[in-house]
């Protein structure tokens, strides 16, 4: 069984207050992008007498071994309530790590939705939602991938009346990478406001937090949304912790900053 999973984009994100448990409250809107990693589960083979599972992965590189994988990850999770036999899974990247696009979290649901498919297993939503939050906080989004505001962990998922449809999208990765756990251990300070109203179109009030914890990169961020915009983005912000950085479109746009780092664009739905 084949599945896509997508990226996401957060649009504006307030990093509210660090939590007794030592994660964060946030507040963000995230929308879901057309840029998908590919995921296939098969059973793994009858001749297979190791009776272990098999993780392939091609396009970008994750420099990641099985147990540290969030598929694999989505995978014994299951595992502790339902019985699934060892599995050959081809995960094809191309989402870029660390790049605040949500991709292991995407990738983590889609292994829950295939597998609750492809052994009939009838997850309930309750349990399919405590999955997702057990294996990491932008998961819950990706249950349903339509735009929503978040809060909490990001557990917290209020479904908004937001399109983007027609508009154009670029995204740009610039060639250094921000895990979550070192973004959150830069910040000093949490919003004493609260996250702006998102009205359509209008998101100039709405900023990223994390922008203002990214040290000697917080240039290279600056002058890749300057760039976007002096190409006519109407909008442009990082995405989540970083360090991928987007701009939307009215129209569709031909556009390189640097050809060494990532590019992507898309119309988005």
């Amino acid at each position: 069984m084949i599945t896509f999973a997508p990226a996401k984009i957060n649009i504006g994100l307030r990093i509210v207050n660090k939590r007794k448990d030592g994660f964060h409250n946030l507040e963000s809107y995230l929308y879901p992008i057309p840029l998908y990693d590919i995921i296939e589960v098969l059973p793994s083979n009858t001749s297979n007498t190791s009776n272990k599972d098999e993780l392939i992965q091609t396009g970008i590189e994750t420099h990641t071994c099985l147990a540290d994988n969030l598929v694999y990850k989505a995978v014994l999770k299951v595992r502790e309530h339902d019985t699934v036999p060892p599995l050959k899974i081809h995960l094809h990247k191309q989402i870029p790590i660390q790049s605040g696009l949500g991709g292991g979290s995407s990738d983590a649901v889609a292994t829950l939705k295939i597998l609750n498919n492809l052994f009939s297993l009838n997850l309930s939503g309750d349990r399919m939602q405590k999955y997702a939050e057990a294996l990491g906080s932008d998961c819950p989004f990706f249950l349903k991938s339509s735009a929503a505001k978040i809060s909490g962990r990001g557990e917290h998922i209020n479904p908004i009346e937001m399109s983007l449809a027609g508009k154009y999208i670029v995204v740009i990765k610039p060639d250094f990478s921000m895990s979550t756990a070192h973004a959150f251990a830069q910040v000093k300070n949490y919003s004493k406001s609260p996250l702006s109203d998102c009205k359509a179109g209008n998101f100039n009030s709405l900023t990223n937090d994390f922008e203002n914890y990214l040290g000697k990169n917080q240039l290279i961020v600056q002058e890749v949304k300057n760039f976007l915009k002096v190409n006519g983005a109407i909008y442009t912000s990082m995405s989540g912790s970083g360090s991928a950085i987007f701009g939307l479109f009215q129209q569709k746009v031909n556009i390189r900053f640097n050809t060494a780092y990532f590019h992507w664009s898309g119309r988005l739905q």
